[in-house]
């Protein structure tokens, strides 16, 4: 059965799990399927009662499978006798079919459809076989690297040999540094690595394999990139819901009883989007893969697609890591959608609002607070574990740890102390619930805001999903806004600890760090202390609910950090323990130890000639070859060498062979946004259109709140003359960069071109605000444009007069519409469409009313202002206006020059034609006067000048008309 044809994969309806309450027995398939549930809420008394319900061996041996689960006995599902008799099927088909040499995922795959067409009446049992020991070694993985407590090697040593079938080489002896470095190497995706300081990599490598063949049995593994054309942008789970599995060739034909038996599991898919989220928090770069981002949304768009009628909470679970895994991906909105499912299917009520109240001792007049009110559906009344009253004993810094007396009855039971615990059990260095006043004496404000409403101040008991959710929310806070004391107001609301001192939030993190290990430190200070901490099923049961950092991410955080307050030996010493080779080669270069640094990476490329390598040493050497050598020893897999190699093509100004690079870059890694956009770039400097549109529609795809990209792609509309396009372009580019003077004047013009009146004088105002920044002249074209299509709108054209033109015409071809050269001889613009509104011509009387506030010496914007006046009507106003416009052209020297003489000639002889308007004998008068002053200083030097004799001819006329007035 081809899977392409199989649409059944994402058109199927989720198991309806609510049972009867008149009957006491379940289906067999109804049992399993509620210990499937069971499992994911961690709940090992619901499993117990089922295990009651049934009498099939082969039920009870998968319910035992799901209560060591829940229980946290990880190690122990994969010792169970059904787990050991499946992996040595699994050897035997692997050497039966020859797939030796195959990509580890592949060959478990394909062994694992051949173990299941040989015993068909077993399907069932295998299926949970499978899909249980995925997630243990899943959860085996997360506890050495996320949560805690840590285990020694000697517990998996009995694990190690039946992972052989992982490796390449049969006559390789699996021990855990062959298995290390094989999943280092089978983790790969999209040519980036993964960490190596993790733990026990081997586990996540099979868990991938297993839940791979559970949730994305048509793949062949996760070494296939999808294709350019499916990621333009993320696609939305309802088209998933209708889109086959298979895609370009990667896919493989399914034994259709192997399909239906997959199918049939509740959360085969849920375990898988959980293992591709943890695969991809382990790659070391921090750009999100494609081929695993793919894989996510088909695993997601089955979850959130069913429904869990017996526990609504999972729905909300479901819905809240379905927007994690956005966040993790860095997909634009980030999961607040999902986040908001959350809550609605939780039923969890938050309101964010405020309430009077007092910060300081001294506060007088209580201000408003801004509070976080939280309500669950059913209030959370489960009392605390037997674990979790020990944690609250040992660690828990606010009930002050352990007394001195209960250390010295631990030390008598024969529990070492080091010298540190010692302080501690003396009471020396005991713990202390320490306020503010007792940190910092002269501390003005109070241990809690003061409100004056008592319920303001009141907590309610959230349940743990809810709390979940909460955090979820304070993390879309921080995702959508910027780094401002506002978001932080926002985000402490959404935590319960904030306001607590700084010496009590070090001890805390110092707890949290301490239960990673089983040895005594000041926050453990005895073996009881350790072995009563939180078991591993209570430390994983919401871990895939919220992003809780793995131990390398906060090494790489800490790492950044020191790089970023200049403390580079620092960073180097953490960088080179996470083997992050890119940054401990800026690290030295930063430290001017440039030899240092090659030596480092020909250290490293004598071991293991990885890509990264040689794109370092590259770096440090400037020798492209080295990039192509990355690029070659990657099987075209590893972008960073061809981005990379791209750049040193563009700093050669070999632009045609940077884009070739960097088209291959976004190939093979086209979540990479900074690729797009330097192809974009690149492309507009060639004026090859196409690729450049297509580049930043991927850059705004990828990243909407990019605003240059935004600008970049309006401005290639414009420049195409796709105007509609442009204008849509530069309002998102505006929403992001408001500052920017370029972006402001192209949106005028595309405003205008589609007739958008108000958002371009809205844009001219925006222009004025930012004169400080660009020392631009007012742009007077644009504001006889705007006059000519408000005001005279029936207009088609106005001729030129052989005068000075009212407008100049907008030159297209520019991708900035206007420019300084004010010698242009144009014609009066066509007016665009009939636009004539009251309120379009109240806006524009503002807008030129402040432009000629802010600039009084521009004749020309004068100009149009009194041609506005004079199509409204307000002849007195035009007439001022025409005045102030030869007062302008009056400047010092005026009368020397043939080109200002000119100009004020038939600024003179408009102005004349208001004056005999008028025609009053006080007009007349104050005309000659003016225009026989005017006359007199321009015959000077320019007596044959044409526009003087004009103006001459003008004052003779008005000599007659006011000799008859009298």
């Amino acid at each position: 059965m081809d899977s392409d044809s199989d649409d059944d994969v994402f058109n199927m309806d989720a198991v309806v799990l609510t049972a009867d309450e008149d009957e006491d027995v379940l289906s067999e398939g109804d049992i399993l399927k509620e210990a499937e549930l069971a499992v994911i809420d961690s709940n090992s008394v619901r499993i117990e009662q089922l295990q009651t319900q049934t009498a099939n061996a082969r039920s009870h041996a998968t319910l035992d499978l799901a209560l060591l689960l829940s229980r946290g006995e990880y190690a122990d599902v994969v010792r169970h006798e059904s787990v050991q008799s499946l992996w040595k099927s699994l050897g035997d088909a692997i050497q039966r079919l020859g797939l030796t040499t195959k990509h580890p995922c592949t060959r478990i795959t394909q062994a694992l459809e051949e173990v299941f067409v040989t015993d068909p009446s077993n399907m069932q049992p295998l299926s949970y076989t499978v899909l249980f020991a995925g997630a243990a070694f899943l959860n085996l993985f997360v506890q050495l690297n996320y949560t805690g407590p840590a285990v020694e090697d000697a517990a998996f040593a009995d694990l190690l040999p039946m992972l052989h079938v992982l490796l390449d080489d049969s006559t390789v002896e699996a021990t855990k540094s062959t298995l290390h470095s094989h999943a280092l190497v089978s983790l790969q995706v999209d040519g980036e690595s993964p960490f190596s300081i993790c733990e026990y990599p081997v586990f996540l490598e099979t868990a991938r394999c297993l839940l791979h063949f559970v949730g994305l049995q048509s793949k062949v593994n996760w070494t296939h990139s999808e294709s350019d054309d499916h990621i333009t942008k993320p696609t939305p789970l309802a088209n998933f819901l209708r889109r086959p599995r298979t895609v370009h060739g990667m896919a493989r034909p399914l034994n259709p009883q192997v399909t239906a038996a997959l199918l049939a599991l509740s959360t085969g898919a849920w375990w898988t989007g959980r293992s591709l989220m943890t695969h991809q928090r382990l790659l070391i770069t921090k750009e999100p893969s494609n081929t695993l981002w793919t894989e996510t949304q088909l695993c997601f768009s089955v979850v959130v697609g069913r429904s869990y009628p017996s526990d609504t909470y999972l729905s909300a679970r479901a819905q809240l890591e379905w927007g994690l895994a956005q966040h993790v991906f860095e997909i634009h909105g980030k999961g607040r959608a999902s986040f908001d499912d959350a809550m609605a299917a939780s039923g969890l009520t938050v309101q964010m609002s405020g309430s009077m109240g007092k910060r300081t001792k001294y506060q007088v007049k209580s201000v408003a607070q801004m509070v976080l009110h939280a309500t669950s559906r059913v209030e959370n009344v489960a009392g605390a574990s037997a674990s979790a009253l020990a944690e609250a004993q040992t660690t828990h810094v606010d009930f002050g740890g352990q007394s001195s007396g209960e250390m010295e009855e631990a030390n008598e039971e024969g529990d070492p102390l080091s010298f540190e615990d010692q302080l501690v059990a003396d009471g020396k260095a005991a713990y202390r619930n320490i306020t503010r006043d007792q940190a910092d004496p002269d501390n003005i404000l109070l241990e809690h805001v003061a409100f004056e409403d008592g319920a303001a101040a009141s907590d309610s008991n959230l349940q743990v999903i809810d709390q979940a959710i909460l955090l979820s929310l304070c993390l879309d806070v921080k995702n959508n806004n910027p780094a401002d004391g506002l978001t932080s107001e926002q985000m402490v609301r959404d935590l319960c600890e904030t306001q607590r001192s700084r010496e009590r939030a070090i001890l805390q993190m110092q707890a949290l760090v301490d239960q990673h290990t089983t040895r005594l430190t000041i926050t453990q200070t005895s073996l009881k202390a350790i072995q009563d901490a939180a078991p591993a099923h209570e430390r994983l049961a919401y871990v895939y609910s919220v992003i809780f950092p793995p131990r390398y991410e906060l090494k790489r955080d800490l790492a950044d950090r020191y790089l970023s307050c200049g403390v580079f030996a620092s960073a180097l010493a953490t960088f080179q323990e996470l083997e992050m080779w890119d940054e401990v080669v800026q690290c030295f270069q930063l430290l001017d130890q440039p030899k240092h640094a090659e030596a480092l990476v020909r250290e490293r490329l004598a071991v293991a000639p990885t890509p990264l390598m040689w794109c370092c040493l590259g770096d440090l050497t400037e020798d492209v070859a080295h990039y192509e050598t990355a690029w070659e020893v990657s099987k075209h897999r590893f972008a960073r060498a061809k981005r990379t190699w791209g750049r040193k093509m563009f700093e050669q100004h070999k632009i045609d062979e940077a884009i070739g690079h960097f088209q291959d870059a976004v190939r093979v890694a086209p979540m990479y946004t900074q690729a797009w956009f330097f192809l974009g770039s690149l492309s507009m400097r060639t004026e090859d259109w196409p690729t450049a549109v297509q580049a930043f529609t991927r850059v705004v795809q990828l990243s909407p709140d990019d605003g240059e990209a935004w600008g970049n792609l309006g401005s290639i509309h414009l420049r195409l003359r796709q105007h509609n396009e442009a204008f849509n372009a530069f309002q998102e580019a505006l929403k992001q960069r408001r500052t920017l003077w370029q972006m402001w004047e192209n949106f005028v013009l595309c405003a205008m071109q589609v007739h958008k009146f108000g958002d371009a004088m809205y844009a001219m105002h925006q222009l004025l605000d930012l004169r400080d920044k660009h020392k631009r002249p007012v742009d007077h074209e644009m504001l006889a444009w705007l006059v000519e299509a408000i005001v005279y709108p029936q207009a088609d054209a106005i001729a030129d007069d052989g005068g000075e033109n009212e407008a100049a015409t907008i030159d297209m071809h520019a991708v900035y519409p206007l420019d300084d050269d004010d010698n242009d001889d144009g014609v009066v613009t066509r007016a665009p469409t009939a636009a004539s509104d009251a309120n379009y011509k109240t806006q524009l009387a503002k807008l030129l009313g402040r432009t000629t506030s802010i600039v009084t010496n521009n004749p020309k914007v004068w100009q149009v202002y009194a041609h506005f006046h004079d199509g409204c009507g307000h002849k007195a106003k035009a007439l001022e206006c025409r005045l102030k416009e030869c007062r302008a052209l009056q400047k010092a020297g005026w009368d020397k020059n043939q080109h200002d003489v000119e100009l004020l000639c038939r600024a003179a002889k408009r102005l004349s034609v208001s004056y005999i308007e008028d025609g009053s004998k006080a007009s007349l008068h104050a005309c000659r006067l003016y225009l026989r002053g005017v006359v007199k200083k321009s015959q000077v030097d320019f007596a044959d000048n044409p526009d003087v004799q004009d103006l001459q001819g003008v004052l003779h006329h008005l000599e007659t008309l006011e000799a008859q007035a009298n």
